[in-house]
């Protein structure tokens, strides 16, 4: 019997995972405003939503690659700025990643909860403000 009931718990775990990965699906993005320091880069070449439009409520991962040539390590971070004034928000560990000098790719990921501006940027490891990075925004669906 116990079992059974292991046995039911995974199944229903792994559909339940794989639900949550079939909800994902590719986005058309423009990218808007960069700004980096000389050497230093972040390309997005992927994002996907459970929404097309990257709307509040909707889970986003954003892939990518980056050079750093201005320091030596950074925190690379996926955040939305708010449109109008606000504290500061909470991240969670897939929305931040170290990385070091050179190059390497990323994958980025959070849930969009209110109304702004989605960027990736470089973040000092210490914390403070952003030295670089690149904003986007869903493309403009056609009807």
């Amino acid at each position: 019997m116990k079992t059974l009931q292991c046995l039911l718990v995974g199944l229903s775990l792994a559909a339940c995972i794989a639900s949550a990965r079939a909800e994902l699906s590719p986005v058309s993005f423009l990218v808007g405003k960069q700004q980096f320091k000389p050497g230093d880069s972040i390309v997005i070449d992927e994002i996907l939503a459970t929404s097309p439009k990257l709307e509040v409520g909707a889970k986003v991962v954003v892939r990518g690659h980056y050079r750093l040539a201005s320091s030596a390590k950074a925190s690379l971070g996926l955040f939305v700025t708010h449109r109008s004034p606000a504290g500061r928000d909470a991240s969670t560990p897939s929305q931040v990643a170290s990385v070091e000098s050179a190059s390497g790719s990323f994958e980025l990921s959070c849930e969009i909860t209110y109304e702004g501006n989605p960027h990736v940027s470089f973040y000092p490891t210490s914390g403070g403000e952003s030295f670089g990075g690149v904003y986007f925004s869903a493309a403009a669906q056609k009807s």
